[in-house]
């Protein structure tokens, strides 16, 4: 298998720091670029040859948000294929609804604490490069 490639919008260091950590200790061999914002984020996809195999978002991306991002995305012939999971620290569920009408493939909640994030890392990594086939 070919290692995957990860897009992860994130500004919060800490959630970045967390997602290298766990990857590397979890001997999770993937190709990791991080941006800031959305508009970092489609440069990255605009000057890039290689297509991430999934994208994670953080929900309040500025200056445009997650189903702002979505639906550019969505549109896309180059990238409209892409899984694109959506994390977030809240439960809005009118967010939460506006991005799967978008075409988010899902929605994770943040934990706030280490067992539980370690969790659904692990989890995440196993649905998505395990048991689902990637394009």
């Amino acid at each position: 298998m070919e290692k995957p490639t990860i897009l992860m919008l994130e500004p919060d260091d800490a959630d970045r720091f967390i997602t290298r950590i766990f990857f590397k200790d979890h001997n999770f061999d993937a190709d990791l670029h991080f941006v800031n914002t959305s508009g970092e984020f489609f440069d990255f996809l605009n000057s890039t040859d290689k297509i991430p195999s999934i994208i994670l978002l953080n929900m309040h991306a500025v200056p445009v948000d997650a189903p702002g991002i979505l639906q550019k995305l969505k549109s896309s012939k180059e990238w409209a294929h892409i899984p694109v999971i959506i994390l977030s620290g809240s439960k809005d569920a009118r967010l939460i609804k506006e991005c799967y009408s978008y075409g988010a493939s899902s929605c994770i909640q943040k934990p706030d604490n280490e067992p539980e994030t370690n969790h659904k890392i692990l989890n995440f990594i196993k649905y998505w490069f395990e048991t689902v086939e990637l394009p």
